[in-house]
C-alpha cells in the first residue's frame, strides 16, 4: 500500500521521546527522532531530523520532516532552515510568485510548493522550492515553536539546543 505523503504532513504528530544531538563529524550535529501520529498510530519511518553547525550558535540549523521506509529511499517532506549560511534561490519552473525568488535568511521548503499534483510526486532535488518564514525566530526556543506549528508536531520542547561551541581562531 503506497504511503500518502500529504496525509503524513497534514496529520498532527507527537515527539514521544527526548532526542539528543550527536556530532556526526567535526562540523555538524545531527538529531534523529521517530514521530507518532497524535491518534496514537506509529508510522514506521516517519521522522524528524535536525542538523546544526557545531561552531555557529543560533545559525545554520535545519529541521526536516521525512519518511524513511525500511526499504527504499528517504523522502524529505518539509524542511525549515533557520539563519542559513547562504541564500536560497528557487528554480524557474515553479509557481510564478516563487520562480527564481532569492531568499536571504530563514525559510521553509513546504510540501505543497514542492508537490507536482499532475505527476502525483514531489519535485526532485531535495525540495528545491522555498519561501521566507512568515516569522523569523529570534532564538532556538522560538524556532522550535515555529517548527512545531509548521510541521504539526507537539512535544518539541523536549529538544535541547545543540551543544554549540564557539569557533576557534581558524573559524572551525
Amino acid at each position: 500500500m503506497p504511503v500518502d505523503f500529504r496525509e503524513l504532513v497534514e496529520a498532527p504528530k507527537t515527539l514521544p521521546i527526548r532526542p539528543a544531538w550527536v556530532a556526526t563529524d567535526s562540523t555538524w550535529f545531527d538529531l534523529n527522532a521517530s514521530l507518532d501520529l497524535a491518534s496514537g498510530e506509529t508510522v514506521q519511518g516517519l521522522e524528524l531530523r535536525g542538523g546544526a553547525c557545531q561552531s555557529l550558535p543560533d545559525r545554520a540549523v535545519r529541521f526536516i520532516l521525512q519518511y524513511y521506509p525500511a526499504k527504499g529511499q528517504c523522502v524529505g517532506l518539509v524542511r525549515i532552515e533557520w539563519r542559513p549560511l547562504a541564500p536560497h534561490t528557487n528554480p524557474a519552473n515553479c509557481a510564478p510568485h516563487l520562480s527564481m525568488q532569492r531568499i536571504v535568511g530563514s525559510h521553509i521548503h513546504g510540501f505543497e510548493m514542492n508537490w507536482l499534483a499532475g505527476q502525483d510526486r514531489l519535485r526532485t532535488n531535495n525540495l528545491p522550492v522555498a519561501e521566507a518564514l512568515s516569522v523569523d525566530p529570534s532564538s532556538f526556543q522560538e524556532l522550535l515553536v515555529v517548527v512545531g506549528k509548521e510541521l504539526r508536531i507537539t512535544g518539541l520542547e523536549k529538544i535541547e539546543p545543540p551543544p554549540w561551541r564557539e569557533a576557534d581562531f581558524f573559524g572551525v
